[in-house]
């Protein structure tokens, strides 16, 4: 299987992404094909419309095989939103005897017991990740021959809502996708733009997007994941209620002078726009980033009150990186670093062979879903009866 090609499917608020992708040499990652489709379908990250799904999932679909050559029966297909829950276990197994040393049977006794903390009902695992090993109460970054009487491991596991997942399966069926595999959108982004250095030293990550943003910790291992329920629309919409304006003429203003932190020389910049009534009004570029900023904050607010409130705020030596197509926003940047009090970059995908089209952060996340499938993906049963029972086995990681 390796290099053979992956196909991954990013259905977002605003647009649907489908991307197939091999390992190109080394460890780089090679964009066959890519496909895209606006979606108006989902709120947040639920879907509303299942027709207009279906519809954008077959368009990107078609863009991607024209494009990369290939007929797609199958995709790896990213889920976020508040369908996603996440929980710790621990699980501790004996040691034969202090004359003997730990080794793998061991280790995968250890895990196998934290395997038996199953998802509430109705929820679906999707990953599980080792938090922590302890030999005989000491914590150790790996206890493979090590000797004690007693090891524990500590798991983070990563479960959505049964619901969610068959909808999206039904979607992606109608769209004539099989399944293969659910990730969590926000450790496919990081899988795109974090380094090692960076998890090994703490670094968070926010990815914001058309309805939500996600942000996602790491210390090594991941650590935390949570939705905040705002994100770009939430900005749009604000700027059609404040300036009596259509969404669309909202939207237009946001991507053409939309900016926060701006100079005074930037700000001075007069704007002309249409109202609902057709009449013609002008403000300030100032003006128009005082009401994007507003909404910005609230969001970064509601970062650090989550560092805050999880212990996170003061270890992550790597600081916050920001992707996702919200992170095109300028100045976005220097205010997550006066909300924050962290170091902040704008996370562009790495490691990957791309038009320069894609070489942004709005690329971020499904490109990630490519690098984190080919990197973790395991053997596939040879037979399962339900397809929804496959995907929880598929993507229970160590």
């Amino acid at each position: 299987m390796a290099g053979s090609p992956i196909v991954v499917l990013d259905i977002g608020a605003s647009k649907i992404l489908c991307l197939v992708g091999e390992i190109h040499s080394g460890d780089d990652l090679r964009i066959l094909g890519v496909g895209s489709s606006p979606c108006t379908g989902l709120r947040r990250s639920a879907i509303i419309d299942m027709p207009h799904v279906v519809h954008s999932i077959q368009q990107a679909v078609g863009e991607a095989e024209r494009s990369a050559g290939l007929r797609i029966t199958g995709a790896y297909v990213g889920i976020a939103g508040e369908d996603i829950s996440a929980h710790t276990s621990r699980s501790t197994v004996a040691i034969s005897g202090i004359s003997q040393s730990i080794d793998e049977e061991d280790m995968a006794r250890a895990m196998a017991s934290a395997e038996q903390a199953a998802p509430s009902e109705g929820q679906v695992s999707m990953h599980r990740f080792t938090q922590t090993y302890w030999v005989d109460g000491e914590p150790v970054q790996n206890p493979l021959w090590l000797h004690g009487n007693k090891l524990e491991v500590e798991t983070l596991s990563i479960a959505a809502s049964r619901q969610a997942t068959t909808t999206l399966q039904r979607a992606a069926s109608e769209g004539g996708i099989e399944i293969a595999g659910f990730i969590l959108e926000s450790i496919a982004a990081a899988a795109a733009v974090i380094s090692q250095d960076e998890r090994e030293m703490g670094v968070g990550i926010l990815d914001i997007g058309a309805g939500t943003s996600d942000l996602a910790i790491f210390c090594g291992p991941l650590r935390h994941v949570v939705e905040i329920p705002f994100g770009g629309d939430d900005i749009t919409h604000d700027l059609s209620v404040v300036l009596n304006t259509s969404p669309k003429i909202a939207e237009q203003l946001k991507c053409a002078y939309g900016c926060v932190c701006c100079s005074s020389e930037e700000g001075d910049e007069a704007i002309s726009y249409q109202n609902t009534a057709g009449r013609t009004f002008t403000l300030t570029r100032h003006q128009l980033s005082s009401i994007i900023e507003a909404r910005q904050q609230e969001i970064l607010e509601f970062v650090r009150g989550e560092l805050e409130a999880k212990g996170f705020g003061q270890i992550l030596a790597a600081g916050m990186i920001f992707t996702g197509g919200g992170a095109l926003l300028p100045g976005l940047p220097q205010l997550g670093e006066d909300v924050l009090g962290m170091p902040v970059r704008i996370g562009l995908p790495q490691d990957v062979i791309a038009p320069d089209s894609m070489q942004d952060p709005s690329y971020a996340t499904a490109i990630g879903l490519l690098r984190f499938a080919m990197d973790e993906r395991p053997e596939v049963p040879e037979r399962e009866d339900r397809l929804i029972d496959k995907i929880s086995r598929l993507f229970s990681f160590f």
